[in-house]
C-alpha cells in the first residue's frame, strides 16, 4: 500500500471554561523555526502549542514532554498560531498576536504582538528541566523577558523564517504585508495589496489612487516558503528567497486573488512575483499549499475539494494557475454548514456554541502529491472525526482513519500541522456544555511515490467516499473527477485517429463526441421508463453496440482506403467466381473420358515440307518489298546487285532467302550491264537516297515500337493498380467484423446493472438481461473480476443464478477465473446431480448409480464382442461430452462439466490448493469418470490413436486428450494421496487406472526398445555433432593457440579458455545441468 497511517496517540490535552475567544481556535500548533546557525542534530522535533487563555508551550515530540512554557492571563486569546525561532544556541524568540484581552481596547484588537525573548534556553537545559518537571508533575514557566508592541494594521498572521534572521513578516487582514525588525520596534516596509499604478500626471494619479482605495478585501489565508526546492525555478528567482503567499477575498469584485511577493533585501521591501485569480466561493476553508509541486488546495462552501496547479512561463516568468481536480467531499462538514446561534432575549445568558467562522475542516500538503484532510465526516447520518489522505494527482483515497469518540458538527473544530519526519499533528477541540476540551494527537505516516497502478487499486474505496451511488449515468462523482485526469483538457473518452499531427486539431472534438455518445447510451440504459424490463435493456444495449460496431467497420474501411459498398461487390464477385470454378470442376468430373490419345504422333516429313513452304513464302514477300522500294527511286533500272543485298539485309531477310531470290532473277532475265562514269556517279547518288529512305523507315518503325511499349506499360500499370485495389477490397472483406469500442466504465456499469440485487441481498431474477451477458462473454469484452459483478466475480454470480450454459461459456472464453471458483462449481454440479438423481429415482439401484456417470457405465457394460464395445464407448463419449443443457438453468452432466474445467486455463499450484476442498465422496465420483474415459481410450487403442496435435487439449468429439486425463489424475493423486490410501473402497478404481497406464507404459517401452537399434547410429552421430559444436564454440581459442604453438598467444588463449570454461562448463568437467527421462 503506498500510504500507511499509524494510530494517532495523544500528546497533550487542555481544557478551558472561558468562551471569550470562541471566534479563534482553542489550540493551534505549528513547528518551531530554526536559524541556520543552529545545527539540525542539536534540535529535537519541537512543536509550538498556543492555548487560548493559558499561554504558549513548547513540546518535544520525540519524548512527548513539554520543555518550555510562556503563560498569559486567562482573559487573553491569540490570533492564529504562535511562532518561535531559535536565533542562536542560547537565544529563542517567541511571538504571538493578541486578538483580545481584558486590558486591550477594541480598536487595538489584533494589532498587538507579544514577544518573549528567552536568552537561557538550550536543548540540554530544556530537556533537563522537562525531566525534573515530569518527576514533580509540574512544568515551571521560563524567566523570559516579555515585550508588547502595537501596530497600525490588524494582523492576520505573523511569520518568522531562518531566511530573515533580522526581520519578521506580518500578514495583515486588509491584504497588505509588513516587514519589521526582529525586536518589533521598527517597521521597515509595508506593501499594500491595493496600490495605484505609477502615472506621469498628478491628475490621473489621484483618479487611480481613488479607484484603488475603493477596493476592499480581506486576507483569508497566508503562508511563506523558500524557493529552493520549490516549483519556482532558479532562473525565475534566486535560491533561498522567501516568498509570502496571501489569498485575498475581494468584496467589491466578488473574486479571490492569490498574491505572491518576495522579500527584496537590496531595496529593503517587497517585490511582486505574480498575482492569479481563482474561483473560490465565499466560505472556503482548509487551505494548503504544496511547495514542491505548486499545488494549492482548499475546501469550498459547497463541500468540494479544489486543486489548482501554479506554473511559471519560460520566457517572461508569468505566474498562472490551472484547476486540475475537483473532488466532491460532500460528507465533510464545513463552516457554512454549521447553524448560526439562536438569538436570545435581552438579559438572558447567551448560548455557548462554537463560532461559525472557525474551520471545521483543515488540510495540509504532505508532498509527493499527497494531501491530508481532517474534520467531521458524516457517514450514514453519523458524525465521525475522520482523517483521510488523498492522492491529488489521480484523485484517489489512499488512507482513512476514524478517531474514536463522540463528536458533532456544531461543537467540534479541527486543525492540522506537519512536522519533520512524516508526523501529522491533529488538534481536535470539542465543546462540552461550557468547557472546551482540546486534544493534540501525533499521527506518524509513511507515503511512497504514487503510481497509476497503485491509484487504480484504491478506486473501489474512493468511489463510495466521493458519493458515487452506482448510477449508470457517467456524470457521477468518480467519472467526473478521476477519469478526467487521464485525458487532456479534462475530457474522458477514447477515439481512433490516424495521427496526432494529422488529427491534432479535431482530437478534442472527437473526444467530446465519443464521451457524449457514451453518456447518452448510459442515460438510456439507466432510465426506468426506457429500460424497465430486461428486453428493453437488451434492445437499448444492442442498439448502442450496433452504432459502435458500425463506427469500427468504418474505421477499418478508412484504414484500408476502400468503401464498404465496393468491398461487398468484390466479395460477391469472389464468391461467384468460386462457385463457377466449383461448377467447372464438377462438370469436368462428370464428363466421359475421351479414348483418343492426348498427344498425336508427329510426322517429321510433313513438318519439313511445311517449313520449306513457309521459307519460300517469306522470300517471296521480301522480293515484293524490294521491288516496291526500287519503284520509288529515280533510276530503278541502274541499281547494283550490292544494293539489293543491302536492301535484303536492312529488311531483315536471311542470307538463304537472298541467294534464292538472286537465283530466280538470274533464271528469268540473265543480263549484263556496262556502266560508264556518269552512270556510276548516278548509281552512287541513288544508293545514298536509298539509304536515307531506309533510315526514315527505321525511325518510323522505332517510333511505332516505342508507342507500343508505352501503351503496354500503361496497360500493365493499370492492371497492377486494379489488382492492388482488388486485393485491398478482398483483404478488407475477409477481415472479421471488428468489435465495438466500449470503455471500462461503460462495461462495468452495464454489468453492475445486469447483476442487480434486491433489498434483501438476493439476485433480482425479475430483471435478467442474459443476452447482454452472453454477448460480453462471447466476445471477451469483460473479465471474470469485473468490478460490476462485485467481489465474487462473474462466474460465481452466474452460478448463483443457475445460468449453467453461461457458466460453461465463461469457462471457455474467460481466462482469469480463479481455480478455487472452478472447484466450487464442480462441487455444486456434483451436489445438484446427486440431489436430482435421488429425487427422480428411489431404491438401492438408484443409490448405487448416483456417482457413476454415463460414460463409465457404458464402458463397463461393453460385451466381449469388439463391435459392441466400440459402439458402447462411442455412445458413452458422446453422452458424456457433447451433452449441453437445452435451457440455461439446466444442470450439466458431471462428466461434461469436468471436461470443461479440465480444458480451462489454470495454474497448477493454485489448482492443487483448490482440489484439496474435494471430499472423499466427490473424489470417488471424479475418479470414476476418469477411469471411464481411460477405458474408452484403451478400447480405441491408447494414446497412439488419439490423432491430435500436441497443443490441443480435446478431440473434436469432446473426449479429453489422453495426456490431459493423466495430468489431472496425477494432480488428484498427489493432493489426496493419504486419503486414497486410507479409503479401501477407492482401491479398485485406482487399480483399474494403474492397469491401463501400465499397459501404455509397456507399449512405450517396447517401442523404445524396438527403435533404439535402427535409430541408435543416428542418435550417436547427433550427440557427436552436438559435442563438437560445443567444443568449437567454448574452447575454440585454446584449440587455435595450441595449433599455432605460440607461447605468448597460448598463455593469453589459455587464460581466455579458462574463463570461458568457468562460464559455460562445470568444475572438473561436470556439466552444469543434466537431463533425466522418467517413464510412467
Amino acid at each position: 500500500m503506498p500510504v500507511n497511517v499509524d494510530d494517532p496517540f495523544l500528546l497533550a490535552s487542555f481544557s478551558s471554561t472561558t468562551h471569550q475567544h470562541q471566534h479563534q481556535p482553542a489550540v493551534s500548533c505549528t513547528p518551531e523555526g530554526r536559524d541556520g546557525l543552529v545545527h539540525a542534530e542539536e534540535s529535537s522535533e519541537l512543536l509550538v502549542v498556543a492555548i487560548q487563555g493559558e499561554g504558549v508551550q513548547l513540546y518535544n515530540t520525540a519524548d512527548q514532554k513539554c520543555v518550555l512554557s510562556y503563560s498569559t492571563p486567562p482573559g487573553y486569546s491569540f490570533s492564529g498560531s504562535a511562532q518561535t525561532i531559535q536565533r542562536s544556541e542560547h537565544v529563542r524568540h517567541v511571538y504571538s498576536v493578541i486578538a483580545k484581552g481584558t486590558d486591550v481596547p477594541a480598536k487595538e484588537e489584533g494589532k498587538v504582538v507579544w514577544m518573549w525573548k528567552d536568552e537561557s534556553s538550550t536543548s540540554v537545559t530544556s530537556l533537563a528541566m522537562a525531566d525534573a518537571a515530569m518527576e514533580e508533575d509540574t512544568v515551571k514557566p521560563t524567566a523570559a523577558a516579555k515585550s508588547v508592541h502595537k501596530f497600525d494594521r490588524q494582523i492576520q498572521q505573523l511569520f518568522v523564517s531562518p531566511l530573515l534572521p533580522k526581520h519578521v513578516l506580518l500578514s495583515n487582514t486588509d491584504g497588505s504585508i509588513s516587514l519589521v525588525t526582529e525586536d518589533l520596534k521598527r517597521v521597515v516596509s509595508t506593501k499594500d495589496f491595493f496600490t495605484a499604478p505609477e502615472v506621469k500626471t498628478a491628475k490621473k494619479g489621484k483618479k487611480d489612487a481613488a479607484a484603488a482605495l475603493e477596493k476592499t478585501g480581506s486576507t483569508i489565508w497566508s503562508t511563506t516558503f523558500n524557493t529552493t526546492g520549490s516549483w519556482i525555478s532558479s532562473s525565475a528567482l534566486a535560491p533561498n528567497t522567501l516568498i509570502i503567499m496571501t489569498i485575498v477575498e475581494l468584496t467589491s469584485e466578488r473574486k479571490t486573488t492569490v498574491s505572491l511577493k518576495y522579500v527584496n533585501e537590496e531595496q529593503r521591501g517587497f517585490s511582486t512575483f505574480g498575482e492569479v485569480d481563482i474561483e473560490a466561493a465565499a466560505g472556503a476553508s482548509g487551505f494548503a499549499f504544496d511547495v514542491q509541486s505548486g499545488q494549492l488546495s482548499f475546501m469550498t462552501a459547497a463541500g468540494q475539494l479544489k486543486i489548482y496547479n501554479f506554473v511559471t512561463s519560460q520566457g517572461n516568468y508569468v505566474v498562472s494557475a490551472t484547476e486540475m481536480l475537483t473532488l466532491p467531499l460532500l460528507g465533510y462538514a464545513i463552516s457554512s454548514a454549521a447553524p448560526a446561534p439562536k438569538a436570545s432575549r435581552k438579559g438572558s445568558k447567551a448560548p455557548v456554541e462554537i463560532d461559525a467562522k472557525i474551520s471545521r475542516v483543515d488540510a495540509v500538503a504532505l508532498g509527493d502529491n499527497y494531501l491530508a484532510v481532517a474534520g467531521i465526516h458524516q457517514t450514514n447520518g453519523k458524525d465521525e472525526q475522520t482523517l483521510t489522505i488523498w492522492d491529488i494527482r489521480y484523485g484517489t483515497l489512499q488512507a482513512k482513519h476514524v478517531v474514536p469518540g463522540t463528536f458533532s458538527v456544531q461543537n467540534t473544530t479541527c486543525q492540522l500541522a506537519l512536522l519533520p519526519g512524516s508526523v501529522l499533528v491533529m488538534t481536535i477541540s470539542t465543546l462540552h456544555n461550557t468547557t472546551i476540551k482540546s486534544d493534540v494527537y501525533l499521527c506518524p505516516f509513511y507515503a511512497e511515490p504514487m503510481s497509476l497502478l497503485g491509484a487504480m487499486g484504491r478506486m473501489k474505496d474512493t468511489a463510495p467516499f466521493l458519493g458515487q451511488t452506482g448510477a449508470l449515468v457517467a456524470q457521477d462523482a468518480y467519472t467526473a473527477t478521476t477519469t478526467a485526469l487521464l485525458a487532456p483538457s479534462d475530457i474522458a473518452g477514447v477515439v481512433k485517429v490516424k495521427g496526432l499531427i494529422a488529427d491534432g486539431d479535431g482530437l478534442e472534438k472527437q473526444l467530446k463526441e465519443a464521451q457524449t455518445a457514451e453518456r447518452k447510451a448510459l442515460e438510456s440504459l439507466g432510465s426506468e421508463s426506457k429500460t424497465s424490463t430486461a428486453q428493453e435493456f437488451e434492445s437499448e444495449f444492442f442498439k448502442h453496440v450496433e452504432q459502435q460496431t458500425a463506427e469500427a467497420v468504418s474505421h477499418l474501411m478508412d484504414r484500408f482506403g476502400v468503401k464498404s459498398d465496393d468491398v461487398q461487390t468484390a466479395m460477391k464477385a469472389e464468391e461467384e467466381k468460386k462457385m463457377a470454378v466449383q461448377k467447372q470442376a464438377g462438370a469436368a468430373q462428370d464428363m466421359d473420358v475421351d479414348p483418343a490419345p492426348l498427344v498425336a504422333p508427329v510426322d517429321t516429313n510433313s513438318g519439313k515440307k511445311k517449313k520449306n513452304k513457309a521459307s519460300k513464302a517469306a522470300a517471296k514477300e521480301v522480293k515484293e518489298v524490294k521491288k516496291d522500294t526500287k519503284a520509288e527511286g529515280k533510276n530503278k533500272s541502274k541499281a547494283k546487285p550490292k544494293s539489293k543485298a543491302a536492301e535484303a539485309v536492312m529488311d531483315g531477310s536471311s542470307s538463304e532467302s537472298s541467294s534464292d531470290d538472286e537465283e530466280d532473277e538470274g533464271e528469268e532475265e540473265p543480263e549484263v550491264i556496262d556502266l560508264s562514269s556518269d552512270d556510276e556517279r548516278n548509281a552512287d547518288n541513288d544508293e545514298e537516297q536509298e539509304y536515307e529512305l531506309n533510315d526514315v523507315q527505321e525511325r518510323d518503325r522505332m517510333e511505332v515500337y516505342r508507342n507500343a511499349v508505352d501503351e503496354w506499360r500503361k496497360t500493365e500499370a493499370e492492371a497492377i493498380k486494379n489488382y492492388k485495389v482488388q486485393r485491398r477490397l478482398l483483404r478488407a472483406g475477409r477481415k472479421q467484423t471488428p468489435l465495438p469500442e466500449l470503455s471500462h466504465h461503460f462495461v462495468s456499469t452495464v454489468v453492475g446493472r445486469c447483476f442487480s440485487r434486491l433489498s434483501n441481498g438476493q439476485p433480482d431474477m425479475g430483471f435478467w438481461p442474459a443476452k447482454v451477458i452472453e454477448y460480453l462473454i462471447e466476445n471477451q469484452l469483460v473479465g471474470n473480476s469485473n468490478p460490476g459483478a462485485g467481489q465474487s466475480g462473474i462466474v460465481l454470480e452466474l452460478m448463483e443464478r443457475e445460468q449453467w450454459s453461461l457458466v460453461e461459456l465463461a469457462l471457455k472464453k474467460l481466462h482469469d477465473i480463479p481455480e478455487m471458483d472452478m472447484v466450487l462449481m464442480l462441487k455444486q454440479v456434483i451436489g445438484l446431480n446427486k440431489s436430482k438423481a435421488s429425487s427422480a429415482t428411489s431404491g438401492p439401484s438408484a443409490t448405487a448409480s448416483q456417482g457413476t456417470p454415463a460414460s463409465t457405465k457404458a464402458s463397463h457394460n461393453s460385451t466381449s464382442s469388439s463391435s459392441s464395445s466400440a459402439s458402447a464407448s462411442a455412445s458413452s463419449a458422446s453422452s458424456a461430452s457433447t451433452a449441453s443443457p437445452a435451457v440455461s438453468t439446466a444442470v450439466p452432466d458431471i462428466p461434461h462439466f469436468l471436461n470443461v474445467i479440465m480444458a480451462a486455463p489454470r495454474n497448477e499450484i493454485f489448482m492443487q490448493q483448490a482440489v484439496k476442498r474435494l471430499t472423499i465422496e466427490e473424489l470417488s465420483i471424479v475418479l470414476e469418470i476418469l477411469k471411464g474415459w481411460i477405458g474408452i481410450w484403451d478400447e480405441r487403442g491408447g494414446i497412439g490413436h488419439q490423432n491430435q496435435q500436441p497443443d490441443k487439449k480435446q478431440l473434436p468429439g469432446g473426449l479429453p486428450g489422453y495426456g490431459l486425463m493423466i495430468e489431472f489424475t496425477t494432480l488428484l493423486m498427489d493432493v489426496h494421496f493419504p486419503s486414497l490410501i486410507l479409503s479401501p473402497h477407492l482401491h479398485p478404481v485406482l487399480k483399474a487406472i494403474q492397469k491401463s497406464i501400465q499397459h501404455e507404459t509397456e507399449v512405450s517401452n517396447q517401442l523404445e526398445q524396438t527403435l533404439r537399434g535402427p535409430l541408435g547410429l543416428f542418435d550417436r552421430k547427433h550427440r557427436e555433432m552436438i559435442r563438437r559444436k560445443k567444443e568449437a564454440t567454448v574452447s575454440g581459442f585454446a584449440v587455435s593457440n595450441s595449433v599455432q604453438g605460440s607461447a605468448a598467444a597460448g598463455g593469453a588463449g589459455a587464460g581466455a579458455d579458462k574463463r570461458r570454461r568457468r562460464r559455460w562448463e562445470g568444475g572438473e568437467g561436470i556439466p552444469d545441468y543434466a537431463v533425466e527421462i522418467i517413464h510412467l
